[in-house]
């Protein structure tokens, strides 16, 4: 093909897919499961469509992170809530003390 000609006849291309492996392999070492066991397992006996294949699996990583990233937002939204208030509180106080210095020494 890189030479231009073209190749006439019937031909197959078998395509493995090799992400698929790295990728079972990472989620078997989170589970905690033996990597070899659990690849081989899930390659050679599940397709990537099947329930607990490696696509339903990716599909349930992302509802995960999905799930913890708006929980971050949400603390993250919460905890400066909390600042403001503090800031608010601390700022207040400076004030009445701030404002009592200035009365107390007039009135003494």
């Amino acid at each position: 093909m890189a030479s231009g000609r073209e190749i006439h006849g019937a031909f197959s291309l078998i395509v493995d897919d090799v992400d698929s492996h790295a990728m079972l392999s990472e989620t078997a070492d989170l589970d905690g499961v033996s990597t070899e066991s659990s690849s081989q397992n899930s390659s050679s006996q599940t397709p990537l469509d099947s329930p607990g294949g490696p696509r339903e699996r990716i599909k349930q990583i992302q509802v995960e992170a999905e799930t913890r990233r708006g929980e971050f937002a949400r603390l993250l939204e919460e905890h400066a809530q909390v600042v403001r208030k503090l800031k608010m509180m601390e700022a207040e106080e400076q004030m009445t003390s701030s404002s009592s210095n200035v009365i107390g020494p007039t009135h003494a």
